[in-house]
C-alpha cells in the first residue's frame, strides 16, 4: 500500500470567488468547474484542492449553509521560492503571520483565503 498525497476539499458558498482568489493571488490553475455539481478542482504544480459548494451534490458534503470555515487546521504547503510568493501575496491577502525564520530550520507565513481557510507556507532553511 503507497499513500501519494491528500487533496483538500474545501466548502465555500462562492464558487467562482474561490478560484478567482487562488488563480490571481497564488497562481493556481482551475481545471474544472462544473455549475451542475457545484464543484471546482484547482492545482499549482504538484498541488491539488477541490472546492465544493455547501449544497454540492457530492455525498460527503453535507447540505447547508456556509457561515465560517469549521476546518480548525490549517492547509500548510511546503515550498521552494517562499520570499518571493510572499512579495506577490502580502498585500493582496489578509495576514495571519508574516514571513519569518523559525528556530526548526524553516521560513514561513501564513495568510487566510477569500472564505476564511488558514494557508500556511515553509521552505526549509538551515536550523
Amino acid at each position: 500500500m503507497k499513500l501519494l498525497a491528500p487533496i483538500p476539499t474545501l466548502t465555500t458558498p462562492s464558487l467562482q470567488e474561490t478560484v478567482d482568489f487562488y488563480v490571481s493571488v497564488l497562481d493556481f490553475t482551475c481545471k474544472t468547474m462544473d455549475e451542475d455539481w457545484k464543484f471546482a478542482s484547482i492545482n499549482k504544480d504538484s498541488v491539488n484542492m477541490q472546492l465544493v459548494h455547501p449544497q454540492s451534490k457530492f455525498p460527503f458534503n453535507s447540505p447547508g449553509p456556509f457561515d465560517e470555515p469549521v476546518f480548525t487546521g490549517a492547509i500548510y504547503i511546503h515550498m521552494d521560492g517562499i520570499d518571493e510568493l510572499w512579495e506577490k501575496v502580502k498585500d493582496k491577502a489578509e495576514v495571519c503571520f508574516p514571513i519569518q525564520n523559525f528556530d526548526y530550520g524553516m521560513r514561513e507565513f501564513g495568510i487566510y483565503d477569500n472564505n476564511g481557510y488558514l494557508l500556511q507556507f515553509g521552505e526549509q532553511i538551515s536550523a
